[in-house]
């Protein structure tokens, strides 16, 4: 997944527009039904060190959507595989992170370069909770978003939900909740887009 990463990144630009998207070469198909609008749903996690390399490249992927297209992220709980605490309490973290709005993003990149740059063992959830104290938030402010019982139920789907959509590695996108890319399939950011738009007008 990495050595696609460089390669992508590499290569913007020089993908055909044209390309001739297969089903089972290109993407699968996860679901019978797809959503009633077009939807983008980028599965992830923040221990996951080519989802962190790939937080470039959204800016470009995001404008490239066609018009009207919902893009969202979700938060998968397989990471880390020994320890279903954290598996839980990182999911749960990203939802807080979704409810605080644009100073979510700014401490969902604070965590990516404090696990995957500086190298910080995030293993508590004191840890995690001193994580959203250092980007300004008080004591008081971060324990009661985190117990807030309808972000804590969030967490919950969210965290299983990319089983019913058969991800077995991130990051992983998922168009219309019906069809799911296989990455390895493309060679540039191009080609990459061009098959999520072209997914996005799939029925």
């Amino acid at each position: 997944m990495k050595g696609l990463l460089i390669a992508l990144m590499l290569t913007v630009g020089v993908g055909s527009a044209f390309a001739q998207y297969q089903e089972n070469v290109h993407y699968s198909v996860v679901s019978e039904k797809a959503t009633a609008t077009p939807n983008v749903t980028e599965y992830f996690s923040m221990y996951c060190g080519t989802c962190y390399q790939f937080e470039s490249l959204m800016p470009q992927i995001k404008a490239a959507l066609k018009p009207g297209t919902k893009f969202e992220k979700s938060h998968v709980d397989y990471i880390p595989h020994d320890n279903p605490v954290m598996q839980a309490a990182i999911v749960h973290a990203f939802v807080v992170m979704e409810k605080l709005g644009a100073k979510g993003v700014e401490i969902r990149a604070y965590f990516f370069d404090q696990i995957h740059v500086k190298g910080r063992a995030v293993d508590s959830m004191d840890v995690i909770k001193k994580m959203f104290e250092e980007n300004g938030l008080t004591k008081a402010e971060v324990d009661k978003h985190f117990a807030d019982k309808t972000l804590q139920d969030k967490a919950k789907v969210m965290a299983k939900s990319y089983l019913s959509k058969k991800v077995t590695s991130v990051p992983a996108f998922v168009i219309n909740g019906k069809y799911s890319i296989d990455i390895g399939s493309v060679k540039s950011i191009e080609e990459l887009t061009g098959l999520i738009n072209f997914l996005v007008e799939k029925k």
